[in-house]
């Protein structure tokens, strides 16, 4: 047993030391910087169930972005019962199928993305996309908020975000409109607003909705083989406080947890694990405990990221 510790520790150190290396990030051997928080996010990443370690990948923001553009896009797009993978290899987008139609959460970047990834997704699926009625937007960002338009007026669907989240994109918008109108990416027309605590409701699914100043998290109920289920969705990593965050999926007693984009959650690899590996357990329920751990190495790494800004101001990484 202390062996194995010994090896995932090792695992995880090895994962952060080369992935900064390679991008000539900052990190214990390539700047004079006391990083704290990146050692507590590799010592918790060291107490995961798994061994890729999702939680590490906020530590290495431009990393994600790498990771991102070599992985491909999985060839069967089910997770769970009614739940399915409808997104690309970056932009986690994920379509629940209820009793009277899809929920979907964000929607990629334009209209030429929804046709290319979410459509044919959501019929590889069987599922008709004609029966798409509600959209979340996870923040007020145009990577997740940028099909939005076109869904609405295309299939008709409610589009629910957050107030400061339809305000953001509104913001976005008097910024596109002084492009060509070939370049511009605007929002959807501002529908429902989702309040702290609320609930939305499509058929037999209910999602439990929790609003922070940039963003939604979501409770998600799933069925495994016909086993109710319940999953943690974080709209912007951790958008939330810790603290907060870290109660709702106690309370909640969670099995496991989504995130807006595909590298939070591993999205692209534990697919491709399910379609070579059909008759194991879901890899997707990693259990209350990995969820809580996810929450803290997300937080570690920020707290990191804003150390290494104050030593560095002239750093900079690419996601938003």
């Amino acid at each position: 047993m202390k062996q194995s510790r010994k090896r995932l520790m090792l695992a995880a150190a090895v994962l952060a030391m080369s992935a900064g290396l390679a991008m000539g990030q900052a990190t214990f051997e390539t700047a004079n910087i006391a990083q704290p928080h990146l050692a507590a996010a590799r010592a918790l990443a060291a107490q995961e169930n798994g061994w890729r370690h999702p939680g590490l990948s906020t530590c290495y923001p431009d990393d994600e972005e790498v990771a991102a553009s070599s992985a491909q896009i999985p060839a069967a797009p089910k997770m769970f019962d009614n739940l399915y993978f409808v997104g690309n290899t970056k932009y986690a987008v994920y379509a629940l199928d209820t009793s009277e139609g899809i929920i979907l959460f964000d929607s990629l970047n334009n209209q030429q993305q929804v046709e290319q990834f979410i459509i044919p997704a959501l019929r590889k699926a069987g599922l008709d996309p004609a029966r798409l009625k509600v959209l979340i937007i996870s923040h007020g960002v145009g990577d997740h908020y940028g099909g939005g338009k076109y869904l609405q007026e295309k299939y008709g669907v409610r589009v629910y975000t957050s107030s400061a989240d339809w305000d953001m994109a509104a913001k976005a918008d008097q910024r596109q409109l002084t492009l060509p109108a070939d370049k511009q990416r605007l929002a959807p027309h501002r529908d429902k607003e989702i309040k702290d605590g609320d609930t939305i409701t499509l058929g037999d699914e209910s999602i439990k909705t929790f609003v922070a100043p940039n963003a939604l998290s979501l409770l998600v109920p799933v069925k495994d083989h016909g086993k109710p289920r319940l999953l943690a969705y974080f709209g912007g990593a951790i958008d939330l406080s810790p603290e907060r965050q870290v109660q709702i999926v106690t309370d909640a007693k969670v099995d496991g947890y989504l995130g807006n984009h595909a590298i939070y959650n591993d999205a692209i690899y534990r697919l491709e694990y399910m379609r070579v590996h059909p008759d194991n357990p879901n890899p997707f329920l990693v259990g209350t405990a990995d969820t809580i751990r996810f929450i803290q190495e997300v937080r570690e790494c920020q707290l990191n990221i804003a150390d290494v800004r104050a030593a560095m101001p002239s750093w900079r990484y690419n996601r938003h």
